[in-house]
């Protein structure tokens, strides 16, 4: 049985000035500030997109788009023509805004490497994933945990994973790929894996409940022995 597909259908908001990403990276900002109160840790969804090579020995191309996700709304930023503005950096390296994404590490190091930008406060939904499933530690992808987690197809069509991202200006076809992938982070950590408990603690309550049981299997056996013997 085929599972329906994942896509976003919110706001997606593509810059790719200088000017432009400025006012987007405040944006972002903005939203989480007024989001605060409602959350007990400001998350957003991250992801980057760059150029692939096809010859040995040819690096990849610099990180070309950054995008970033905040409920129903995605900013898509082509920021290998705007560079990083003053407010993009900010966000970026702001310790208390949670990024979210699936290799996120790795895509921080790329980042550093590429713009000399420190991306702080990361979570791997990968290593997430395995603190809050019961099966082995795992190498999840994107796709695969939003199959495993909220039964959905992530469509990662060739053509537009490694289509040219350094390209003017972004198709509507990349434009969605770029910010469905965004969306499905936020929704896996924000709606899904954040409420999930840890594995550790479910054992622990299940070796807890498993004792209490056993305690009041023996209190039975004990109060029935003396009955037994008065007969």
């Amino acid at each position: 049985m085929g599972y329906p597909t994942m896509t976003f259908e919110g706001q997606i908001t593509y810059s790719r000035t200088a000017v432009e990403v400025e006012k987007a990276a405040m944006e972002v900002l903005k939203t989480l500030e007024a989001k605060k109160n409602e959350m007990d840790k400001n998350a957003v969804g991250f992801d980057i997109e760059w150029k692939p090579t096809f010859k040995r020995g040819v690096p990849p191309g610099k990180v070309a788009v950054l995008q970033i996700c905040v409920d129903t709304s995605c900013q898509v930023m082509h920021i290998i023509h705007s560079g990083i503005p003053q407010s993009l950096q900010l966000l970026l390296e702001s310790s208390s805004i949670l990024k979210v994404g699936v290799g996120i590490a790795n895509d921080a190091v790329k980042f550093l490497k590429d713009y000399n930008v420190s991306i702080k406060a990361v979570e791997d939904l990968s290593c997430l994933a395995n603190q809050k499933l019961t099966e082995h530690s795992k190498n999840w992808g994107l796709a695969s945990l939003t199959k495993k987690l909220i039964c959905k197809q992530l469509l990662k069509p060739k053509k537009i994973q490694c289509s040219n991202w350094e390209t003017n200006y972004l198709s509507k076809e990349q434009l969605q790929y770029a910010a469905t992938d965004a969306f499905a982070s936020w929704y896996l950590y924000r709606l899904v894996l954040r409420s999930l408990p840890d594995i550790e603690k479910l054992e622990e309550v299940t070796v807890d409940n498993q004792s209490e049981e056993q305690a009041v299997s023996c209190n039975n056996f004990q109060t029935a022995e003396p009955l037994a013997a008065s007969l």
